[in-house]
């Protein structure tokens, strides 16, 4: 009796993690994701400009809605953080960038939309992917900084679920292939 009553708690145990971990992007293992490799905030006559450079791969799930005509969306926040020695973060500017890909069936190309709204076509998705990480002197306008002060800059992406068509949307909630983000990337900005 007692090991009957083991073997069934155990049975249940392993049935609810296994549902557990495919229901939970966190505790999946092979969770896709974006890396954020580099960022740099550069200062000219004409103002500030972001460089930084972003690692994306895309799940099964998000190439095959890519190839069967969904569009993806990408949202990329940028926020100056002011350090402050007893008071929390102080935010001195906050952007987001959006950028899209989509595939054309009928030219078998990969269209990436830019956060400037300029389409560049490209014939394979690696090409399209590495476009799409690649944001270069993209300029922040209305950014004044101070010297005397010390600011963080922090960066991070992530594909926009809320973007997806609305009968999509659901299934990407519970689907680990569907959390496309990255750590925030910090980094010591100067003026």
């Amino acid at each position: 009796m007692y090991k009957k009553n083991l073997k069934r708690t155990l049975l249940k145990l392993f049935i609810a993690f296994a549902l557990l971990s495919w229901l939970n992007p966190a505790l999946s293992a092979d969770e896709p994701n974006l890396f954020i490799s580099s960022a740099t905030l550069n200062s000219t006559q004409g103002g500030y400009f972001l460089n930084a450079e972003i690692d994306i791969s895309l799940s099964d799930e998000a190439i095959e809605a890519l190839d069967n005509g969904v569009t993806l969306i990408f949202d990329t926040e940028l926020k100056i953080l002011e350090q402050r020695q007893w008071l929390w973060l102080k935010h001195q500017y906050a952007r987001q960038l959006t950028s899209k890909l989509k595939y054309h069936t009928l030219a078998e190309t990969y269209q990436v939309t830019d956060i400037t709204h300029h389409h560049h076509h490209f014939s394979s998705l690696w090409a399209a992917l590495l476009a799409l990480g690649t944001l270069q002197d993209i300029p922040l306008h209305g950014l004044t900084l101070s010297a005397e002060t010390e600011l963080t800059g922090k960066l991070a992406m992530q594909l926009n679920i809320e973007a997806l068509p609305l009968p999509m949307r659901p299934l990407a909630y519970i689907t680990p292939g569907w959390y496309l983000r990255s750590d925030p990337y910090l980094w010591p900005i100067t003026p």
